[in-house]
């Protein structure tokens, strides 16, 4: 998977910005599919950690995504959108997780027969 030169692969949702930028595209990062390298992007990802104003936070991953879309290595076909369905008798929670099938692989913690 990360010794070919070109492979296909599924890439779940991150709760944070962090977490998926530090799992896919950091340049040390173990997943890093296309073995890809920026500078700008690494300095932006300490910064992005560290900032503690909300705005300015949002800016820095804003500007963090452009470069991963201009000069990345990946390539997005699609995004995939959850869509969950059950009969009246099975509840759950206020909150399903949108990240992942089976509400982020919670289900058998979070949900229930009435």
């Amino acid at each position: 998977w990360t010794k070919v030169g070109w492979c296909m692969c599924y890439w779940g949702g991150r709760p944070t910005e962090d977490w998926m930028f530090s799992t896919a595209y950091a340049a040390d990062a173990a997943w890093n599919d296309a073995h890809w390298e920026h500078e700008r992007f690494n300095k932006l990802l300490v910064e992005g950690r560290a900032e503690l104003d909300p705005k300015r936070r949002r800016e820095i991953y804003v500007e963090m995504q452009r470069i991963v879309r201009d000069e990345g290595g990946t390539v997005v076909p699609i995004f995939n959108n959850y869509v969950s369905a059950c009969k009246d008798n099975v509840k759950h929670g206020p909150h399903i997780a949108g990240n992942w099938d089976l509400d982020g692989m919670k289900i058998n913690e979070r949900w229930w027969f009435a």
